[in-house]
């Protein structure tokens, strides 16, 4: 969602490891989301992709008929704890952003951009053809107009006129 969280990591509570560590049981071979299960204790943290990709497939997951699933994920533990985490970081760079907007908003600086715009370069891809019997709309074409046909149908029309 933003791109200024992707390269974050979240250290997983200790609770909530306990809780995984207590779900994955003894054996685990074979078990669907017991390969995230492993991961996360292995690892003791998860990335923001990560998290929102958890936080994802619980939201879609029958909590009911897959409750296994649902517990070696972290279950409501993890859940509970992965939305508190996304919303405030979520919230602490909007507030930042705010923040630099307001500040300068009041100093007055001027060229300073705003920073909930993204910024962005345009290219100037329509270039003037040098042959002005080229076609503008195919590149590649020219135009079987002779330069002398032309003016001579310019005369005509204006002769009719």
């Amino acid at each position: 969602m933003n791109k200024d969280l992707i390269n974050r990591e979240f250290p997983i509570p200790g609770d909530i490891l306990v809780f995984i560590n207590t779900a994955l049981g003894q054996d685990h071979e074979g078990i669907e989301g017991g390969d995230r299960a492993t991961e996360l204790l292995r690892s003791k943290k998860v990335s923001y992709g990560q998290l929102k990709r958890i936080l994802h497939d619980m939201k879609i997951l029958n909590k009911e008929t897959e409750a296994v699933k649902y517990n070696l994920w972290g279950g409501q533990p993890l859940e509970t704890w992965g939305n508190t985490v996304l919303n405030n970081e979520r919230q602490q760079l909007k507030n930042q952003k705010t923040s630099t907007k307001t500040a300068h908003n009041i100093t007055g600086k001027l060229g300073t951009a705003n920073p909930f715009i993204k910024t962005h370069t345009k290219t100037d891809t329509f270039n003037i053809p040098t042959n002005p019997l080229k076609s503008n709309s195919d590149k590649t074409s020219v135009s079987k107009l002779i330069t002398g046909k032309l003016f001579e149908e310019i005369k005509r029309i204006k002769n009719l006129m």
